[in-house]
């Protein structure tokens, strides 16, 4: 019989893409899994709606309510997991339908861990250019995190940290890397939905998790130089010049959304010094 994978994701009034999310899963060729959803209490749409929905049409599901924020919220959920897996996932993400089969064929090579390719979508400008920046960090081992683990691996490293709001996925990335655990990655990928993305909510975002970044800084000092160092950026773009040639018009938008990204970060951090 083929391990459980016990998959966790936080929400917060998350319904309009946590139907996507579920529907993603019927169509797995692996069907040895069991969701846990970790609610925030303050979430005021459909979420239980359309998880009673899911779980009517036969979904393997477990609703609970301790989510206060990102990182508790992921140890929190691993705490109900029964798997000899987990999986770390986003609400505004999709798994098609072979990833969770080669997650397992993966691991069983003697991983302990795997970074799973994202492949962004969304419906403007903004998000086309999310699309191709995403791309260009496909296999940037600064830039990936792990997503899939050996639940076993996990409790013995502390799970996720959570006092960590500013990158607590690279976090737990870097202390497994730090502490050996072997790290593979798969072919298959993860879709993300950026959705309606306007350039506005995303530097709103980048200027909140800002404010938190001090402590991943702490922790992480040397990592955290490379990421706050916009040359890094830059660089990666360069060695992807090709698609300015291409698409001319996404690549100049990145470049401007990743500019005004570091600034809006940057006014952030000075705000909470």
């Amino acid at each position: 019989m083929n391990p459980l994978i016990s998959v966790i994701v936080p929400t917060y009034n998350s319904a309009d893409n946590l139907r996507r999310f579920l529907d993603s899963f019927k169509h797995s060729s692996f069907k040895q899994y069991e969701i846990i959803i970790n609610d925030d209490n303050r979430t005021n749409d459909n979420t239980t709606i359309i998880v009673n929905e899911a779980l009517n049409n036969g979904l393997p599901i477990k609703l609970i309510k301790e989510n206060t924020m990102m990182a508790q919220a992921r140890k929190a959920g691993a705490h109900h997991a029964r798997g000899k897996f987990l999986f770390h996932l986003d609400s505004d993400m999709e798994i098609t339908p072979g990833l969770l089969g080669e997650c397992v064929e993966e691991i069983s090579k003697g991983f302990d861990a795997l970074v799973i390719p994202e492949e962004s979508f969304g419906t403007t400008f903004w998000a086309k250019c999310k699309w191709l920046e995403k791309k260009m960090y496909n296999g940037v081992e600064e830039l990936e995190s792990l997503r899939f683990i050996k639940t076993d691996i996990y409790n013995k490293l502390g799970g996720h940290n959570v006092n960590m709001v500013f990158s607590e996925d690279k976090d737990f990335d870097l202390r497994a890397r730090h502490a050996g655990q072997t790290i593979g990655r798969t072919n298959a990928h993860l879709l993300h939905n950026e959705g309606h993305l306007k350039l506005l909510r995303t530097l709103k975002k980048k200027l909140g998790y800002s404010k938190t970044a001090n402590l991943f800084a702490e922790v992480h000092p040397e990592h955290f130089s490379w990421q706050a160092n916009p040359i890094n950026r830059y660089l990666i773009f360069a060695k992807n010049i090709k698609y300015l040639f291409t698409n001319p018009m996404l690549y100049l938008g990145m470049i401007w959304m990743k500019s005004c990204e570091y600034l809006f970060s940057g006014i952030g951090m000075m705000n909470k010094k």
